[in-house]
């Protein structure tokens, strides 16, 4: 008889240290450009990833120290697979740069660690690893260490990341004094029997809300990750796709406990949701593509965090898993992007009519409304988490009502329309499924929060989109194109509590040559 417990954590564990072995084997590598060593490193993780992950769901076992829930599995799957994919490009993208060697290692130290978060079962290898992702990124982001931009955001970033590592240290030894123990799946059965959270708990729960905020840069501690587009595109991509939405996982792990403490959930709603609301409007001012990229990051991580205080945790973890693809792909796919975004910027933006709205409402409520039933959900959070995409999708059928073009044009629109609300009903019902989330205990206060939030919302973007040159729509542009200031006030705080010396910006030299015939100088 072989132990099915053994097996599946020797292959979880292979990943970060394939990863770890293959960071050591760069940086001992003679050669600069060990390819086929590197590239045979990311398929292996994958592969172990794959068989831990197939092990997992044909035979659960109960881990101790590593983690083999469902949740550990998607996320190993995910990381394997974006590292396969950045690695492969950052040996193309910095052939030839003489920091090549030193991105690999950290690349493949970060990759480990965020591997060993997913499946660790142990507090403190949780917050080491989180540590060691978070030293390892601010030597990616000064890959550039003469650009003071980069150097700013990085001074930032490393300031922020200090008090998120102090509150879920302090979380942590709340939880490890309460429920006298380490393992992470403990601490939330003994939250889950319980019929009250102790005190030690709820405050826990609210610093790990803290140090999830401040991971996922909301507001007003946003600007270092407007600002890292300095650092090379596999770093942004990196960024955004795989470590700045580490505060959700936390709040997706620690789901029974946060779904317990109103006041983790209170602070998640009142500091993401406006992030969420304001970065997207935000995001439609930007005309640098990354830049764009970077705020609609912020956006997309309030949108997860508000879900994750709804309780609508499969709703998170599908948005995480669907964010890290997207945005891997959009950034290192950033030069056709600028294309496509120049393309767009000339068709012509028509404003939908109230037949337009009113058509493309009833047509969203056709999709809709099967779904709703077919899914049994009764909680006012989960029928709210079927409102917002039918929103979304009838402001977009009603631009391809107006758009014209005759019954081609309709016709695509509905095909479009379709396969979104199918997409969308199969990867929530998925990952509710596989996820297996307590039930949402939302207040019906909360859900008129986040549902003012979104009325907001699409306010600001109907002024925006068809009203931009308004007196009131140029107002509100100026508003957003400045962001509020609100970095501003931001990194003159940071700079007075710690001062950094930041490079000296770079000018180039006059070029002065002296004619042979006139005498006369010229200087370029």
């Amino acid at each position: 008889m072989f132990d099915v417990q053994a097996i599946e954590s020797l292959f979880s564990l292979l990943v970060p240290l394939l990863f770890g072995a293959g960071a050591v084997a760069t940086g001992l590598a003679t050669n600069q450009s060990n390819l086929l060593a590197r590239s045979l490193t990311f398929k292996l993780a994958f592969v172990s990833a794959l068989a831990a992950a197939i092990g997992s769901w044909w035979w659960p076992v109960d881990g101790v120290w590593f983690s083999h829930a469902p949740l550990a599995s998607i996320m190993l799957l995910l990381i394997t697979l974006l590292g396969m994919v950045l690695g492969r490009f950052s040996e193309r993208y910095l052939a030839g740069d003489p920091g090549q060697r030193r991105f690999m290692i950290w690349l493949q130290v970060i990759l480990a660690s965020v591997a060993m978060i997913a499946i660790t079962n142990h507090l403190l290898v949780f917050l080491v690893s989180w540590i060691a992702i978070s030293v390892s990124l601010h030597q990616l982001l000064m890959f550039f260490p003469d650009r003071p931009r980069a150097a700013l955001a990085a001074h930032k970033k490393f300031i922020f990341a200090r008090i998120a590592e102090f509150c879920l240290a302090l979380a942590f030894l709340l939880l490890y004094v309460q429920y006298d123990t380490p393992f992470i799946d403990r601490i939330l059965v003994q939250v889950s029997g319980a019929t009250e959270v102790p005190a030690g708990a709820q405050i826990a729960a609210v610093l790990m809300a803290v140090a999830a905020l401040l991971k996922c840069a909301q507001m007003p501690f946003h600007g270092w990750l407007i600002q890292v587009v300095e650092s090379p595109t596999p770093v942004s991509a990196l960024l955004h796709a795989g470590v700045v939405n580490l505060g959700g996982f936390l709040m997706i792990l620690m789901a029974p406990l946060i779904s317990e403490v109103s006041a983790a959930q209170w602070l998640l709603l009142a500091v993401a949701g406006p992030t969420a609301v304001f970065a997207s409007l935000v995001m439609m001012t930007r005309i640098s593509i990354k830049v764009r990229l970077a705020w609609s990051t912020c956006s997309q991580m309030g949108w997860m965090l508000v879900e994750c205080a709804l309780g609508l945790y499969e709703l998170a973890l599908l948005h995480l898993v669907a964010h890290s693809a997207y945005k891997a792909h959009t950034f290192l796919n950033a030069g056709n992007t600028v294309e496509l975004s120049m393309k767009k910027r000339l068709v012509t933006v028509n404003e939908p009519g109230a037949k337009q709205w009113l058509a493309a409402a009833a047509l969203a409520g056709l999709f809709m409304l099967p779904t709703v039933f077919l899914s049994n959900e009764t909680s006012t959070a989960h029928m709210f988490s079927w409102l917002v995409p039918g929103i979304a999708l009838t402001i977009l059928l009603s631009e391809f009502l107006s758009a014209g073009g005759g019954v081609v044009t309709v016709g695509r629109g509905l095909i479009i329309g379709a396969a979104f609300w199918a997409l969308y009903w199969l990867q929530k019902t998925f990952f509710g499924i596989v996820l297996a989330p307590p039930e949402s205990q939302a207040s019906l206060l909360e859900v008129v929060f986040v549902a003012a939030l979104i009325a907001i919302l699409v306010r600001g973007y109907y002024q925006i989109r068809y009203h931009r040159f308004s007196p009131a729509g140029a107002r509100l542009y100026r508003f957003l194109f400045a962001a509020g200031y609100l970095d501003e006030w931001s990194t003159r705080l940071t700079l007075k509590i710690w001062p950094a010396k930041l490079p000296d910006v770079v000018r180039p030299r006059a070029v002065v040559s002296v004619s042979s015939t006139s005498g006369s100088r010229e200087s370029a």
